[in-house]
């Protein structure tokens, strides 16, 4: 199995969930410096959109394991269902929690996206794990401008990724932070401040390299990008916000 999946799955474990056993795959996308020029979208979305690229790479594994063993099922997932991808990447040996919520690998760092493929097949779990210690390093909640991060807690609603995702209008504060971090989709301050994303390797999966787009514009195209699910009005918004005031700074 190792030979099928190698080729396609640049990182892999497996894990058992809900009495089915997964394989847990990480995909590596951080590009070459000089593909984020003028960059004002997060890293995962200057590529193309991660869910079809990756989503295809399962499916292609899963057509090679449901040859291999026919009377077995094989089902692909990328960010499709509830499934808990980082505690599942966590049990399969890819890496660990970080306090920014987000999965560290050894190799990739934190600059991955996750998959599965959930198999009615009993598989033979990992017997090496990839240890990445995250336990006395507070880089992250300190890079955080919201307060969304903390020792042992993530507030969603609080994330500046989150803030840039969600509908309706901005309030000036929220403005603020956009400003400050130069983005209208995503944040990477916490991944940037993190100790085990200096130096990893940059291997992005050779669809990443294909036409990306760091800078984004009005009216720019969103077919096939991470940020299209949202429509066209929410980036609009985040290109023109209104005027903001300091976040640290409110009136009284």
């Amino acid at each position: 199995m190792h030979s099928l999946l190698d080729s396609l799955l640049p990182l892999w474990g497996i894990c058992e969930h809900d009495g089915k056993h997964v394989i847990v795959a990480a995909f590596p996308y951080l590009l070459p410096e000089e593909h984020y020029a003028g960059r004002n979208v997060a890293r995962y979305a200057v590529p193309r959109d991660y869910h079809s690229i990756c989503g295809a790479r399962l499916e292609r594994a899963c057509a090679l394991l449901r040859d291999a063993f026919p009377e077995e099922e094989f089902r692909p997932h990328c960010d499709s269902t509830s499934l808990p991808e980082v505690e599942l990447a966590v049990k399969a040996g890819l890496g660990e929690r970080g306090k920014h919520n987000l999965l560290i690998t050894k190799k990739y760092g934190s600059w991955v996206f996750l998959g599965e493929i959930i198999t009615s097949a009993e598989l033979i779990f990992n017997d090496q794990l990839s240890i990445v210690n995250c336990d006395s390093c507070n880089a992250c909640v300190s890079a955080c401008p919201t307060g969304a991060l903390g020792e042992t807690s993530f507030d969603k609603t609080k994330c500046l990724s989150f803030i840039t995702q969600k509908k309706g209008k901005l309030t000036p504060e929220e403005a603020a932070l956009m400003k400050m971090a130069g983005t209208v989709w995503g944040c990477d301050l916490c991944q940037e401040a993190c100790p085990h994303n200096r130096g990893t390797r940059i291997e992005p999966l050779p669809e990443f390299l294909l036409d990306p787009i760091a800078h984004v514009k009005e009216n720019a195209p969103l077919a096939g990008r991470a940020y299209a699910w949202r429509g066209e009005g929410v980036i609009k918004r985040n290109l023109t916000p209104p005027p903001s005031r300091s976040p640290r700074n409110p009136p009284p």
